[in-house]
């Protein structure tokens, strides 16, 4: 900028100079064309008859102190040239420019670069007419003036401005870099540690050359790099610190400010709320979430808040949320801490053990209600009916069997969930397993005409290790399952097939087939696809709950597949190479 600045006003100089003198030059050569035409117009034209022109204006030129450097001539009113300085006799040279056709129409003309093509000369040229008493132009006198020494003059003096242009711009780089060495130096120095300060390099110090103002400014920023320096680290230490606690917690936090915007939050806060950045007000975190935050509950006079909570749903998730206000030291909030905790297991065994009370409870009333009406009945004189007294009793009969299989199942269940249950594993033949299982439900099946079809494994000597009773267990409910709920002339099919790692005992129906939305909880306790369908067939609605813990007691799983209206197909997965579990001793593995 310095450079330019020089530049710029040597150029504006320059160029006013060469204006000035160009006009001071041109204005010098009219004036003397001026004169030079009024005199010959005065001591020639008026003097003298046309045919003595010539002699007149030769005369006038050895007398004229400027007849050497202009040349003169008188042209009449027809533009031709009775005299001339340039020649002594005819024919005069012919002169047809603006400046001669200004002067014909009565008006002063003068051109100040007026160009021969012949000669390559550049001429200043003025006319001028001299007029008749009646106003008339009889006469013209021209003049011309070589303007080559005018013009040498102007390129001189243009080359001298450019050379004392270059030798200022020389001058002002030397004074430049000696300024710079001395000013702008040790601040481009400052400029340069003060970005690496902005950029986290807290360990910038620059060299005091001087103590005028600018080495005390070097000082000063050595003591505030030193003191940030200290501060920075200790608000990082406590930063880490804090974001350690936070970041290490199993709940979500999250801090607003008094304005509502979020100051810290911990990415355990946004995996809960199923986010994938915090970038919300405090308003829009309860609008979002449907809370509200009653401002009643603030104790002002212990300068304290009573603690807030809310559960609320975030997907398939249940969050529980306590809102606890901070005090400034003026005992104003300053703001509010929310900490998250995710509850969907509690909430989730809560409404479990909701269920499975109404469930027991439900399970357990019919029964005992319809015992209970039957013995009354009997006490009341149905007794002396031996007919109608056995029909009873063997109601009652029933009735009991089901509460005690209901009782059964529900403390195998209770068995599993405590870790109680114990497996005598061994080597079980897969084909005598299957065959086994049909020769149990063949007859189930024949009643129903139904097809119960067995397709042997290839591999007579493939094995599972299991503990049988338990495995025949599930296989037969699975199969119970598939001949109870499939229509009369429906098929079942019990096959094996295999992968790498597992063997499948598959049992196929040609039955009702379970819903989309039923078949994910078709595991769970107490769920039945058609709750009064099962109840008169007799089942409990635990048999696949136990099932599916007998199969994960083998480190295998029991899966399903079904189509609504064409059959369902349940699958037992067998890891295999178990063998290391076997007891040769008949001691029980847990």
């Amino acid at each position: 900028m310095y450079l330019g600045l020089v530049f710029i006003v040597m150029i504006v100089t320059g160029s006013f100079i060469l204006l000035s003198m160009q006009k001071t030059e041109t204005d010098k050569a009219r004036s003397q064309l001026e004169l030079y035409a009024e005199k010959v117009s005065e001591q020639v034209v008026e003097s003298y008859d046309e045919a003595d022109f010539q002699t007149g204006i030769e005369q006038f030129t050895r007398t004229s102190s400027s007849g050497s450097q202009i040349q003169g001539n008188i042209i009449n009113d027809k533009g031709e040239t009775v005299a001339s300085t340039t020649v002594s006799q005819p024919p005069f040279p012919d002169y047809k420019n603006s400046v001669v056709g200004l002067a014909l129409s009565g008006e002063n003309g003068f051109d100040d670069s007026r160009k021969d093509d012949e000669s390559n000369t550049t001429w200043i040229c003025y006319a001028t007419p001299a007029m008749t008493i009646n106003g008339n132009v009889k006469y013209i006198v021209y003049a011309q003036m070589d303007a080559s020494s005018m013009q040498e003059s102007m390129t001189q003096t243009t080359r001298t401005i450019i050379v004392a242009v270059l030798l200022a711009l020389v001058l002002a780089v030397l004074m430049a870099y000696g300024f710079a060495r001395t000013i702008t130096g040790p601040i481009h120095q400052l400029t340069l540690k003060a970005k690496l300060l902005a950029e986290g390099d807290l360990k910038q110090t620059v060299e005091v050359y001087s103590e005028d103002e600018i080495g005390q400014l070097a000082e000063s920023f050595n003591y505030m790099a030193s003191e940030l320096n200290k501060t920075v680290g200790e608000t990082f230490r406590e930063k880490n610190k804090l974001e350690a606690i936070l970041h290490n917690m199993t709940d979500g936090v999250i801090s607003f400010d008094k304005d509502g915007n979020i100051s810290h939050a911990n990415t355990v806060a946004a995996e809960m709320l199923e986010v994938d950045k915090l970038d919300f007000t405090l308003d829009m975190f309860t609008r979002k979430y449907d809370l509200e935050l009653d401002e009643s509950n603030n104790n002002e006079e212990e300068g304290q808040a009573v603690q807030l909570q809310y559960t609320f749903p975030v997907g398939k998730k249940y969050i529980n949320a306590s809102f606890s206000p901070y005090f400034n030291e003026t005992e104003e909030i300053e703001g509010i801490v929310v900490v998250l905790q995710d509850i969907t297991k509690q909430k989730k065994l809560d409404d479990m053990r909701k269920e499975f009370v109404a469930n027991v409870s439900h399970e357990m009333r019919t029964p005992l209600t319809t015992i209970k009406s039957y013995t009354e009945t009997l006490m009341y004189g149905a007794l002396e009916e031996k007919d109608v007294a056995m029909e009873f009793l063997n109601i009652i009969n029933n009735e009991t069997d089901r509460m005690s299989f209901l009782v059964r199942d529900l403390l195998q269940l209770s068995r599993f969930d405590n870790k109680q249950v114990q497996f005598k594993f061994g080597k079980v033949n897969i084909n005598e397993l299957i065959s086994d299982n049909v020769r149990q439900n063949k007859i189930h099946a024949e009643n129903k005409n139904q097809k119960l079809i067995l397709e042997l494994w290839p591999d007579n000597d493939a094995y599972v290790v299991a503990d049988r009773d338990r495995v025949n267990q599930v296989i037969n409910n699975i199969t119970t399952n598939a001949i109870k709920y499939s229509p009369e002339g429906a098929t079942v099919r019990i096959y094996v097939t295999e992968d790498k790692n597992w063997y499948k005992i598959n049992v196929a129906d040609t039955g009702m087939g379970i819903s989309k939305e039923d078949l994910p909880r078709i595991f769970e306790r107490f769920y039945r696809v058609d709750k009064a369908r099962s109840r008169a067939m007799g089942g409990t609605g635990l048999g696949l709950a136990i099932a599916k813990e007998i199969m994960e007691g083998h480190d295998g799983k029991l899966t399903a597949e079904s189509e609504y209206g064409k059959g369902t197909t349940m699958t037992m997965w067998f890891l295999k190479g178990q063998d290391n579990r076997i007891t040769d001793d008949g001691d029980d593995f847990e």
